[in-house]
């Protein structure tokens, strides 16, 4: 029983794909869903139908069979979940007209129109699943009131009529509701999902990127180096003597230091470029396309921007300097190697007596 289970679910799921967004899978999902159920009841009444002699609607029935799994068919021989839901719901509308026009068995078949409104909302969604409502609707309207009937093969009484109408509307109000509260949920929960995917890349405090992003950052720049056969400079730097701040000024004044300075790095650098908080009071920029002679020019742009800044925290003025590492990544190096070559210029610079850069045992 469980195997068969698995293989049912295994069959719905075909088509769908991690690489699709969650609708567009849902879509895929709910054609394969509709196509197995309606070829299987619509076959099975055809061979009802076929018993009992009632050789048109047999024959009406095994085509909306085979043009129901046709819809799955086309979905995947062209990938397009459009064009199957499109033969799906077409089918299903022409299969709902004969039924209304003919009676169908002992005139019951304009009852198997309450099926319309959920299927087409769960295929087409909420504002393409009410334009094609409608349009059902309308022709369904024309067919049982034109002329008082002269479009019906079969007679239905007024108050018949109405009620069926009046019935459809009601329960395609609810599935367009139910359509509306499940799209609004929807997109709450992808609003969550873009917040907390973006909350674990960015850091909070300073609204950069965060030692996350950074590094997915430096990996993507590193494939597209291997087609450009270009470098990329990796510069560390740590604030001089952050402690001091904290512990005579406070932690918010250390905030502070971190959000002023951040906005300044941002400020600095291209478009391209990329800085992150990369731990406490250390950041790190990834200078794509760029030779060490310009990596060692925009660290002294650095140096020479906080020279000029003054950070004012409740009438107390802090002065600032920064420790740089340099470091460059190449084809032939690994992101590893280079960080942790730039951490250990960063640290020959503070231990060289701070306030300066170094790259490969230089200091500039």
């Amino acid at each position: 029983m469980l195997l068969l289970k698995d293989k049912f679910i295994k069959y719905l799921q075909v088509g769908t794909s991690r690489y699709l967004d969650s609708e567009r899978n849902r879509t895929i999902f709910m054609v394969n869903l509709f196509s197995f159920v309606g070829s299987s009841i619509t076959g099975a009444l055809a061979l009802v139908a076929l018993l009992d002699s009632n050789y048109l609607l047999s024959s009406v029935l095994i085509v909306s069979s085979v043009s129901f799994y046709l819809g799955r068919f086309l979905q995947l021989a062209n990938y397009s979940s459009y064009l199957s839901s499109a033969v799906i719901l077409f089918s299903l509308y022409i299969l709902m007209f004969y039924l209304v026009q003919s009676g169908g068995v002992n005139n019951t078949g304009p009852l198997w129109i309450f099926i319309v409104a959920p299927v087409t909302f769960f295929i087409k969604g909420l504002k393409y699943g009410l334009v094609s409502l409608l349009c059902f609707i309308f022709v369904i309207l024309i067919l049982l009131f034109y002329q008082d009937g002269q479009l019906l093969s079969t007679e239905y009484s007024t108050d018949f009529k109405l009620r069926l109408i009046y019935s459809f509307a009601t329960t395609s109000f609810l599935s367009a509701y139910y359509e509306y509260s499940r799209q609004q949920s929807y997109d709450h929960l992808q609003q969550l999902s873009k917040r907390y995917k973006r909350l674990a890349r960015i850091d909070p405090l300073t609204g950069l990127s965060n030692r996350r992003d950074a590094l997915a950052a430096l990996n993507y720049e590193q494939m597209r180096m291997a087609r450009d056969k270009q470098q990329l400079a990796i510069i560390l730097c740590d604030i001089d003597f952050f402690k001091r701040i904290n512990d005579s000024l406070g932690h918010d004044a250390g905030d502070k230091v971190l959000i002023e300075l951040s906005k300044m790095f941002e400020n600095l650098g291209r478009n391209q470029d990329l800085v992150a908080r990369w731990g406490g009071e250390e950041f790190l920029f990834m200078l794509p396309a760029t030779q060490l002679e310009g990596a060692l020019h925009f660290a002294e742009s650095i140096h020479q921007s906080l020279a000029k800044k003054v950070i004012t925290y409740q009438e107390h003025e802090i002065n600032l300097t920064v420790s740089l590492g340099v470091a460059m990544l190449d084809n032939d190096t690994d992101i590893k190697s280079a960080i942790s070559e730039a951490d250990s210029n960063l640290y020959k610079a503070k231990y060289a007596g701070r306030n300066q850069t170094w790259h490969s045992n230089k200091v500039t």
